[in-house]
């Protein structure tokens, strides 16, 4: 197990960070955003592939912002997915005004600078068996981006020597009111053959979900808080099947963009169990998400430009990779029945956990 760390900017202001293992996998980390830029394995032939999509430093990052920011990588937060309405949402007995980020009073991903955006202090934890481990930490002030109460975010990557990456999230309430909101996760999107096919219709899901997030009619994907039964619907992911199989870019999210609800989701539970499953033909990789979270979101990258060109030249576009969001119900705050999902208090703080575990099959 080893930690190496370089300058992911050209005036050394943002660091990236190696964790390797004995099997030769390479997981790349950045303070800046606190996110995954490269997760480098071998395939069921030894070739070694970059299954995750991001740029080569920073400045390419800042540059490729311009065009699109699909979130590559990115710890999302304070609170990931959609927020309606954002100009009214009681926090503390209080009325919070949130930044509008998409069209009809939707704040999403955390706000205008949310944690993607911000530079955390980074940690080396360990280079010794069993895993290699950073840890980044974010103070977040008191009326960020909206926000009440000032918090700390640590949020720890962890490879092990079975090619599991661990990120566990804890978050304290610190000063400026007596509740706040948070439900942080990681936005890294995957391509298993290393984008050696341009999209992911190829790759193979299951997901551990029975019930889905309804969503709003008039104001697209904001969860309504109904839960719907996926069962023999285009949402049935119970068994492995092809991504592209019903993917639909005509409808109204161009494709999977949807909140699923575990199967054993009764509350907030502790336990670690299996949440997705993703495997590409091609390179016989297989992805397996484990966590503790009540919910995941799978978002096939149907918004992204195809004017990014990132890592090795690829080219990225619609459908390039796809996302497994573990985390809290979205719009929380703003339906009664789930709304202590995401509430912290001094006394109650944050945690997360979530693995991202890759083999071949």
């Amino acid at each position: 197990m080893a930690v190496t760390k370089h300058a992911f900017s050209q005036d050394g202001t943002v660091d990236e960070y190696i964790l390797s293992n004995k099997q030769g996998t390479e997981v790349y980390v950045t303070n800046w955003g606190a996110r995954l830029t490269r997760f480098i394995v071998a395939d069921k032939s030894g070739t070694l592939r970059d299954i995750v999509a991001g740029f080569e430093d920073y400045e390419s990052w800042q540059k490729s912002l311009e065009i699109d920011d699909p979130y590559f990588g990115a710890t999302i937060g304070r609170v990931a997915g959609r927020i309606y309405p954002c100009d009214n949402v009681q926090i503390n007995g209080q009325k919070c005004q949130l930044p509008e980020i998409q069209p009809n009073k939707v704040c999403l991903h955390g706000g205008v600078s949310g944690f993607d955006k911000k530079l955390f202090s980074g940690r080396i934890l360990s280079t010794i068996e069993p895993a290699a481990q950073i840890e980044f930490t974010l103070i977040s002030e008191d009326g960020e981006e909206g926000f009440p109460g000032a918090i700390e975010l640590r949020v720890t990557y962890t490879l092990d020597h079975e090619d599991g990456l661990h990120i566990e999230y804890m978050g304290r309430l610190l000063s400026g009111s007596s509740e706040t909101i948070l439900n942080p996760t990681n936005h890294t999107y995957w391509n298993l053959t290393g984008f050696e096919e341009p999209t992911i219709h190829q790759h193979m899901c299951r997901l551990a979900a029975d019930r889905v997030m309804e969503c709003r009619r008039d104001i697209p994907m904001v969860p309504t808080g109904r839960l719907l039964p996926t069962k023999n619907t285009k949402l049935d992911f119970s068994r492995l099947q092809q991504i592209g199989q019903n993917l639909d870019p005509t409808n109204v999210e161009r494709g999977f963009d949807h909140v699923f609800i575990m199967k054993d989701e009764a509350g907030l539970r502790s336990q670690i169990r299996e949440a997705a499953v993703l495997e590409s033909p091609k390179s016989g990789l297989r992805l397996t998400v484990l966590t503790d979270q009540p919910a995941l979101v799978m978002y096939t990258g149907n918004w992204i430009s195809d004017r990014l060109v990132g890592k090795y030249g690829v080219k990225y576009g619609n459908y390039a990779a796809v996302a497994l969001e573990a985390q809290r119900v979205a719009n929380a705050v703003n339906l009664p029945q789930f709304r202590n999902q995401v509430v912290v208090t001094k006394e109650v703080p944050f945690t997360h956990h979530t693995i991202y575990r890759v083999d071949t099959t």
